[in-house]
């Protein structure tokens, strides 16, 4: 693994755990545990879109481009929709087991 693979590794895990935080929790968790979470979250995310055999990013490349005339790399918003999705099933998993905090008032 290269230097450039790993920090678009790192770049994509931070938005997609940002991203997943954000629509999950209203907040994110800071940068470290944000790209984690989006790395962890690719896995997962690539693992279902290999699993069901769609292209994740494909439909919104289009639309931007037909849209706006700008062309995307269709690998890059794939992987961020992707990590984006799996990081938001991590933290719902992680919701559903790890119950709620309980909160004591004083």
């Amino acid at each position: 693994m290269d230097l450039v693979n790993l920090a678009v590794m790192i770049i994509v895990g931070a938005v997609s755990g940002t991203l997943a935080a954000r629509i999950m929790k209203g907040d994110s968790f800071g940068f470290i545990i944000n790209a984690i979470l989006g790395i962890a979250g690719a896995v997962v995310g690539g693992f279902i879109f290999n699993f069901l055999g769609v292209t994740p990013g494909s439909g919104i490349v289009k639309i931007i481009s037909n849209t706006f005339g700008v062309e995307l790399p269709q690998n890059l918003v794939g992987m961020i929709v992707s990590a984006t999705l799996g990081a938001i099933i991590i933290l719902w998993i992680f919701r559903i087991f790890g119950g709620k905090r309980s909160r004591r008032r004083r």
